[in-house]
C-alpha cells in the first residue's frame, strides 16, 4: 500500500503541474475536435476517453484500450489537480467516480495535493440571492431561484478598464439594445449538478470585451443600420463613433440560446431515464428528428430551431419537468445572467465601445444567437450609472418623457425600433454632473 500511495502521489504531482489549459485535453476529449474542427488526434482522444470518461465516442478504439488500464491511477492523481473542481464530474465522470470510490475504500488519502489555485480562483459559485421579479414573477418559485448557485468558470480574466463619460467629450455615439446575458465564461453547472457539456457565455453587454474586433452582434437587419450610421457619423465628425448599448428587460436573454441550453444541460445530467424519455417525446413533437437530450448533437438542433420552437421547449421543461429534474425558467435565466445586471435598471448603460467605421459587417460573428457582427472594440465599463435617455435629450423632448432616469415601457420599446445617435457634448456632461 505504501508503494502504491507513493506512486500515486508522484503522479498527482505531475498532473497538478500540467498547465491548466493542457489539462483540458485530458478531461475533455471533445476539446480536440472543438479546436481543430476535425479530430486530428484520434489516438490521444481515445486514450483520454479510456482513462477519464469511460466510454468511447470521439477517439480511436486502440487509444481507448491503452487508456483504460490507467484509469484508476489517473483518477486518484486527478483529485489533486483541476479535475477535483466541480467540472470533474461533468467532464471526466469516470475519473471522478473512480477517485471518490477508491479514496472512500481506503479511508481517504492525506497526501493529495490541494486544488489548482488558479482554477479555483476562476470558479464563481455564488447564490443568486435577491433578483428583479421580472426574471420569474412566480412567488412559489422565488426561494428556489434565490438559493440557486450557478457554477461559472471565467475564461476571460483580463480586467475591464473603468471609464467616465467625461473621457469622451466631443465624441459621437450610437446606441442600441443589449440583453443581460453574461460573457467571458462557461456555465459548468447549477447547484450540485455539473453539465456534461458546459454552456459558453457569449453575452450580452460584455460581448465587446470577449469577441475579437467586435463590439456588438445581432441579425443582419439590426447590424446594417449601425454600420451605415457609423460611416455617416465619421464623415461628419472625423471620429469613430462610440457604441453605448442600453440594457433590455430581464427576459431579453431568452432569445439567446444559452438559457435553453442550460436547461437542456441540466436535464441531461439530473433527470432520470424515464423522465428524459418523456421529455424527448415532447420535444420530438417540435423537432421531429430530435436526437435526445443525452446526444451532443441535440444542442446544434436546438440552436437551429426557430425562436418559437426554442421558447416552447423551455416552456415544456419549466411547466412539465421542473419538479422532475429540470431547471425552472427563472433559474435558467439568472444562471446565464451577468450578476451585475440581476437588479439593474432597464435602459441603463454599462459599457462603452468604439465602432470601426468603414469596416464591413462581420458576416460570421461566432455568436450562435446573433450571426452578424459590428467591427469594433470594447473601451471600458462606466464608473457611474446612467439611463440611455439621459444621453438623448432631443428624444426626451420629442417624446415628452417626464423623467429620463425612469422612462416608460413605451419609450424603451421605441428605442428597439432603430439605433439612435448623439454627441457627448460639454453641455450634456455638465447637466449630468461632470
Amino acid at each position: 500500500m505504501d508503494r502504491l500511495v507513493e506512486a500515486l502521489r508522484l503522479l498527482s504531482d505531475k498532473v497538478v503541474n500540467i498547465p491548466t489549459e493542457a489539462q483540458r485535453f485530458l478531461y475533455n476529449p471533445q476539446a480536440f475536435t472543438q479546436m481543430f474542427g476535425v479530430n486530428k488526434l484520434p489516438n490521444e482522444t481515445g486514450f483520454a476517453e479510456g482513462a477519464m470518461v469511460g466510454s468511447r465516442k470521439y477517439g480511436s478504439q486502440a487509444g481507448y484500450e491503452q487508456g483504460e488500464p490507467l484509469a484508476l491511477p489517473i483518477a486518484v492523481a486527478s483529485m489533486g489537480a483541476p479535475f477535483a473542481a466541480p467540472a470533474a464530474k461533468a467532464l471526466a465522470p469516470k475519473a471522478a467516480s473512480m477517485a471518490e470510490d477508491y479514496l472512500a475504500k481506503i479511508g481517504g488519502v492525506q497526501y493529495i495535493a490541494p486544488q489548482n489555485k488558479a482554477l479555483a480562483d476562476a470558479i464563481r459559485k455564488t447564490n443568486i440571492g435577491e433578483f428583479d421579479p421580472r426574471f420569474d414573477p412566480r412567488v412559489l418559485e422565488k426561494q428556489k431561484i434565490s438559493e440557486t448557485v450557478p457554477v461559472v468558470e471565467q475564461t476571460n480574466k483580463t480586467p475591464i478598464p473603468r471609464v467616465s463619460l467625461a473621457d469622451f467629450e466631443g465624441r459621437p455615439f450610437i446606441t442600441s439594445m443589449s440583453d443581460r446575458t453574461a460573457a467571458g465564461g462557461d456555465l459548468l453547472g447549477v447547484n450540485d449538478v455539473m453539465f456534461k457539456r458546459p454552456v459558453h457565455l457569449y453575452g450580452g453587454q460584455d460581448y465587446m470585451f470577449n469577441a475579437p474586433n467586435q463590439v456588438w452582434a445581432s441579425a443582419q437587419q439590426a447590424v446594417s443600420p449601425i454600420t451605415k450610421n457609423a460611416e455617416m457619423l465619421k464623415e461628419i465628425t472625423g471620429q469613430n463613433p462610440l457604441y453605448i448599448p442600453w440594457r433590455m428587460a430581464p427576459t431579453s436573454g431568452d432569445f439567446a440560446h444559452m438559457t435553453g441550453e442550460s436547461m437542456l444541460g441540466y436535464a441531461e445530467a439530473a433527470m432520470s431515464r424515464g423522465d428524459k424519455k418523456q421529455l424527448n417525446t415532447a420535444i420530438k413533437d417540435l423537432i421531429p428528428n430530435w436526437k435526445g437530450v443525452d446526444n451532443a448533437e441535440s444542442i446544434a438542433q436546438y440552436r437551429a430551431a426557430p425562436k418559437v420552437v426554442r421558447d416552447s421547449i423551455m416552456q415544456i421543461m419549466d411547466r412539465d419537468f421542473r419538479n422532475a429534474g429540470s431547471l425552472n425558467i427563472g433559474q435558467a435565466r439568472l444562471s446565464v445572467t451577468d450578476p451585475r445586471q440581476i437588479n439593474a435598471a432597464e435602459g441603463g448603460i454599462q459599457n462603452v465601445g468604439e465602432i470601426f467605421a468603414g469596416q464591413p459587417m462581420i458576416m460570421k460573428s461566432g455568436h450562435p444567437s446573433y450571426p452578424r457582427g459590428v467591427a469594433g472594440q470594447g473601451l471600458g465599463t462606466l464608473e457611474r450609472e446612467h439611463n440611455i435617455f439621459e444621453l438623448l435629450p432631443n428624444v426626451v423632448k420629442e417624446r415628452n418623457i417626464a423623467s429620463p432616469t425612469a422612462p416608460a415601457q413605451t419609450d424603451l420599446r421605441a428605442l428597439q425600433m432603430k439605433p439612435y445617435a448623439g454627441i457627448i457634448t460639454a453641455d450634456l456632461l455638465r447637466k449630468l454632473g461632470y
